[in-house]
């Protein structure tokens, strides 16, 4: 069989850059020949992570088969799957987000899961367990970018004391600086150029199960909001489109600036604006909801648009 380790569709730098170093560490240190895999085309922080630090982009896989052996990173949600999981034999899950459901298999397997920012950090701590002491420079880079990227340089409140940790140990090993480095990170994830309203609406999107509803919930971090903010007209018509397609009764876009560490939210129709009043406690300035303080979608978004959508 083929020992595969991937993330979730619509892949960011974590989901990214923790399978190849999990993948050498696999295969380097316990001898399990491992392949880090991807589920989908990269974004531009990501591929500028991995040209800065030398590292192939790993193929993409379209589904699972029943030959694959899958260790799965950042994710235990089967809806953010390729297809073809229920075939393969899942041997392995290391993650930070809450435990979902849904995931089956015939023997016991390994999970690592921690209250914390960023799977990297959770790979890292592994690798210490087991004495690591030759990681290679570009492997430490790679780990430290996914860190910087899901903690916004340790601005959101998912940051632990864990993540900054790992971070500082990380960047001893590759030698970079931590303010130089988050800077070129963020301004490729700025960068929209070349971008269609549904890529920058598809660059970071979720779907969750909020009691009987399914909602779309699509995030893009920046130093430039503006850039996307003057397309809402575009992007109002694509998120329509969307909900549709993607069969889900809600659909919000926020754009979070980095920056001033607040997010502008985007909806549709009336009453995903009612919602999202009620879930933030806010009401809308023209087109948008601005959200002071509001940048984690793992722990300010989600609880609070679960909480009203569920209970409404």
């Amino acid at each position: 069989m083929s020992r595969i380790a991937i993330g979730h569709i619509n892949p960011d730098t974590d989901t990214v850059c923790s399978p190849i170093a999990y993948s050498w560490f696999l295969s380097e240190k316990l001898g399990l020949s491992t392949t880090p895999k991807i589920a989908g085309a990269l974004n531009k922080e990501t591929l500028f992570v991995l040209k800065k630090f030398g590292i192939p982009t790993p193929e993409i896989l379209k589904n699972f088969t029943v030959n694959d052996e899958v260790v799965l990173l950042d994710t235990n949600n089967p809806e953010e799957l390729i297809e073809g999981i229920e075939s393969a034999k899942l041997v392995e899950v290391v993650d930070h987000h809450k435990l979902v459901g849904g995931l089956h298999t015939s023997d016991p397997v390994k999970i690592t899961m921690k209250p914390i920012a960023c799977t990297a950090t959770v790979v890292w701590q592994i690798m210490n367990d087991s004495k690591v002491l030759d990681l290679p420079k570009e492997i430490a880079g790679i780990m430290l970018c996914a860190i910087l990227s899901d903690t916004l340089k340790f601005t959101s409140p998912t940051t632990t004391d864990e993540d900054k940790k790992a971070a500082e140990e990380l960047a001893d090993i590759c030698g970079e600086n931590v303010e130089e480095l988050s800077a070129q990170m963020f301004e490729a994830k700025s960068d929209l150029s070349g971008m269609t309203t549904k890529d920058i609406l598809t660059v970071d999107s979720k779907i969750f199960e909020m009691g009987d509803k399914k909602v779309k919930i699509s995030v893009l971090e920046t130093t430039k909001p503006n850039n996307a903010l003057t397309m809402k007209e575009d992007l109002a018509i694509e998120m329509s489109k969307m909900k549709l397609e993607d069969k889900v009764d809600h659909i919000f876009f926020f754009v979070i600036d980095i920056l001033k560490s607040e997010a502008s939210l985007l909806a549709t129709s009336d009453d995903e604006k009612a919602l999202a009043e009620k879930a933030f406690d806010k009401s809308f300035e023209g087109d948008f909801l601005i959200l002071p303080g509001v940048v984690s979608r793992k722990k300010q978004i989600v609880p609070a648009l679960e909480k009203v959508v569920v209970g409404n």
